[in-house]
């Protein structure tokens, strides 16, 4: 799977695939930062509000066995 940003109809972001890393930040109250390195060297950045991600569900996921498509 390679490095994307995909968008929905209407502009709305659908997904964003890095293959070199992610940054997410609080940076004060609700609001986040987050960014994606690709193995172009580019970054993809990301400013949004959430309440919800102070106290996320989140689960931590062994290795795939088989390739991603």
């Amino acid at each position: 799977m390679g490095d994307r940003v995909d968008f929905a109809e209407k502009g709305t972001l659908d997904e964003i695939v890095s293959t070199r890393g992610a940054h997410l930040e609080c940076i004060g109250g609700s609001k986040w930062f987050l960014s994606f390195q690709h193995e172009d060297g580019t970054e993809t950045a990301v400013w949004f509000s959430s309440r919800d991600l102070r106290k996320p569900f989140w689960e931590k996921r062994e290795p795939r066995k088989e390739p991603i498509e």
